[in-house]
């Protein structure tokens, strides 16, 4: 195989020998490999520029969230907003949060995209390596997050327990 068609990505111990096998512990990518990086980081960056728009719906919800609170407090009258719970600017709120959020996946997975293609198209090393970086950091990110929304559920279920049984006792009807 010719030299373009492999980029080393351990240039720094490119001859130095596996001391249990005997081999060079060097790792090479091949042309199929690069073409499975190139269509993964296309693919990514299609998912993170759709996360993007996304991210700008949930910013324009928010916002019109914010200025339509106010309109929605004069007709508190009409029976569909006679019980909401909490002021509808919290859902403005609560989708800004989201919105934060959602960006930092959409951009680790953006970097991760545009980094892998340059690495591929000039065969860098050190770029290869940014973009790898910033695939952990979306895969760290996305793990902490789940991690916190579990953790987050198994507080919330006793809570929801805890509540249907004083709403049981506060009205004397057993639902079983």
């Amino acid at each position: 195989m010719s030299d373009n068609q492999h980029v080393f990505l351990n240039q720094d111990e490119i001859k130095k020998p596996d001391t249990e096998t005997g081999t060079d512990n060097q790792l090479t990518i091949n042309a199929e490999a690069k073409s499975y990086l190139l269509t993964t980081s296309k693919w990514s960056k299609f998912i993170a520029i759709v996360g993007f728009a996304m991210i700008a719906i949930m910013v324009l919800g928010s916002i019109a969230a914010f200025f339509i609170s106010p309109v929605l407090g004069e007709f508190q009258d009409f029976q569909s907003f006679q019980y909401m719970p909490m002021p509808f600017y919290f859902i403005g709120i609560f989708y800004f949060i989201m919105a934060v959020i959602y960006f930092f996946p959409c951009n680790f997975l953006y970097r991760f995209s545009m980094k892998t293609k340059k690495a591929m198209q000039n065969n860098d090393l050190s770029t290869l390596n940014e973009g790898l970086r910033n695939m952990k950091n979306l895969s760290t990110f996305i793990g902490v997050v789940t991690v916190i929304s579990l953790a987050l559920m198994l507080l919330i279920i006793p809570v929801i327990i805890f509540s249907i049984g004083m709403m049981q006792a506060l009205s004397g009807v057993m639902v079983v």
